[in-house]
């Protein structure tokens, strides 16, 4: 193989359709015990929906959660973009489910199908966790949504033997940081020809090697940057880019001279300090945009969100380039909502936000950040998501941004004609672009 790729499934059926009821789709589950499976099915057939799914949910998310944690916790905060995470860290304390699945995806483990279904699970489980209790007006899962999730949670994870997850990017992130990588290096010609994603992946990894790494893993780091990164320069977007000026004006601020002679000796190859931000004022942006995204991720979002929402707001009336796309990501998260809607509390001042970016920033969006943004593409899989971005689409004029890439192009007419289906399938074809995969 010539580039990097994501593991992909075995193609075939896991869950035969002729599989319908409990007992016939548990049979399937892999990864569950006899006893695991007894329970499951016990419950179901009792009609205790509720307790069934989620004691089904919480053994597909640990597996899922145990099979991540083979590529290393450590590239798991990285393709987080959380510098905080060490290697000895426990995957329980790094991931939350939404970040399980969403890894999931984007190393291949499940499809954009099974990942959709997954987010469903875990929706469904949170919505009705946190349903106060009434006698009067009880509401429950019903039969229909408890079979749906114990087909989504077999096909996807439990009924899968374990996988050997993008070996390849492993191997690689190990080299970036343990060995020299010359200009005649498989891995430089295994990069040239690979999906975006693994690109931006690379910039991540060698950025916060360069925040933590000392002695050899550092002088590797450095040299390693300054040969992959200008080999990727004319393909990276802007929002890379900024990322690298960014570690830099970071490395400079804190006196970290061997990180900043590595940086800068690499960006002057590229001629790449116009993306060098005068100051980290962006950080805060970014800390803020990450607040509100954990708060749309968790327990009680519909309530949460309204807060950091509000945070943002009072940082001040213009976002800084290089954070942009993390607090649009953010805005647009809680605009258009989840599956259930949107929160009251917190869409009218998101909204009100979002209301102040340019058309000409809309571009830089649009053009840099959209093509690999997986958590809105994901969001327009759902009807109501979707609908709530055809309507934003139309409030912000979406319709006059300037736009460079084809797909993205495709994808807005689509928004501004309001064609639902092929926004949907406009957005999926993103993300098979972006991974270099089918869904």
């Amino acid at each position: 193989m010539s580039s990097l790729t994501l593991w992909q499934p075995e193609s075939g059926e896991l869950l035969p359709a002729s599989a319908k009821t409990p007992s016939q789709i548990m049979i399937y589950a892999a990864q569950l015990t006899p006893r695991d499976q007894r329970q499951i099915v016990s419950a179901f057939d009792a009609g205790h929906f509720e307790m069934g799914v989620n004691y089904l949910w919480g053994k597909a998310l640990n597996a899922l959660k145990k099979e991540l944690a083979t590529v290393g916790v450590g590239l798991l905060g990285e393709m987080l973009g959380r510098a905080d995470v060490a290697e000895d860290d426990e995957v329980d304390d790094v991931l939350t489910a939404r970040d399980a699945i969403r890894l999931a995806e984007e190393l291949g483990i499940v499809s954009s199908t099974d990942a959709m279904r997954l987010r469903h699970t875990h929706e469904l489980v949170t919505h009705f966790s946190q349903l106060e209790y009434n006698a009067a007006t009880l509401e429950e899962i019903d039969e229909a949504e408890a079979i749906s999730s114990l087909k989504a949670c077999i096909k996807s994870v439990l009924g899968r033997p374990k996988v050997e997850v993008a070996k390849k990017f492993v191997d690689f992130r190990v080299a970036l940081e343990g060995e020299a990588i010359t200009n005649d290096s498989q891995y430089v010609e295994l990069l040239k020809g690979s999906p975006y994603f693994f690109k931006k992946l690379t910039v991540s990894v060698l950025m916060n090697s360069a925040k933590k790494s000392v002695g050899a893993g550092l002088e590797h780091t450095l040299a390693n940057t300054n040969v992959l990164i200008p080999t990727i320069w004319s393909e990276l977007r802007d929002t890379e880019r900024w990322q690298i000026g960014h570690a830099y004006a970071e490395a400079f601020a804190d006196g970290k001279s061997t990180v900043v002679a590595g940086l800068k000796s690499a960006l002057l190859k590229v001629r790449g300090f116009d993306y060098v931000p005068e100051n980290l004022r962006s950080d805060t942006f970014v800390k803020a945009a990450e607040a509100i995204l954990r708060a749309h991720d968790g327990m009680n979002n519909f309530y949460n969100e309204a807060a950091p929402v509000s945070n943002l707001a009072k940082l001040g009336t213009t976002i800084p380039t290089p954070a942009l796309p993390a607090c649009i990501t953010a805005l647009l998260s809680v605009s258009m909502g989840n599956y259930y809607g949107v929160a009251w509390s917190a869409e009218p001042e998101a909204v009100r936000l979002l209301s102040k970016i340019t058309l000409d920033r809309w571009g830089f969006y649009l053009n840099n950040a959209l093509p690999g943004d997986a958590r809105v593409l994901g969001k327009l899989a759902d009807d109501k998501p979707r609908t709530n971005w055809i309507r934003l689409a139309s409030k912000f004029k979406f319709g006059d941004v300037q736009l460079k890439h084809k797909t993205v192009s495709h994808l807005i007419k689509a928004t501004v004609d309001g064609d639902g289906d092929k926004v949907r399938r406009f957005s999926v074809k993103l993300l098979e672009e972006y991974y270099g995969r089918s869904g």
